[in-house]
């Protein structure tokens, strides 16, 4: 099951997973590709080369489909 835009994304993302961010850098939402999770942080390869560390619970995004 999939979050609604406005709730973070619940379970943890796996490896491999697809998110999105639900707010916006410059009025765009950032794409990437989770590298590891765990319990305490996502790393996630954004589409444009930068990585970043999420927190799950704290930091809103979903999970989408590859082709979406």
């Amino acid at each position: 099951m999939h979050a609604r835009e406005d709730e973070p994304t619940d379970p943890t993302p796996q490896k491999g997973d697809r998110i999105e961010l639900l707010r916006t850098r410059a009025g765009v939402r950032p794409r990437g590709t989770v590298f590891y999770s765990d319990d305490l942080q996502i790393l996630v390869k954004w589409d444009n080369g930068q990585s970043t560390s999420l927190r799950p619970g704290t930091d809103r995004f979903k999970i989408v489909q590859p082709d979406s």
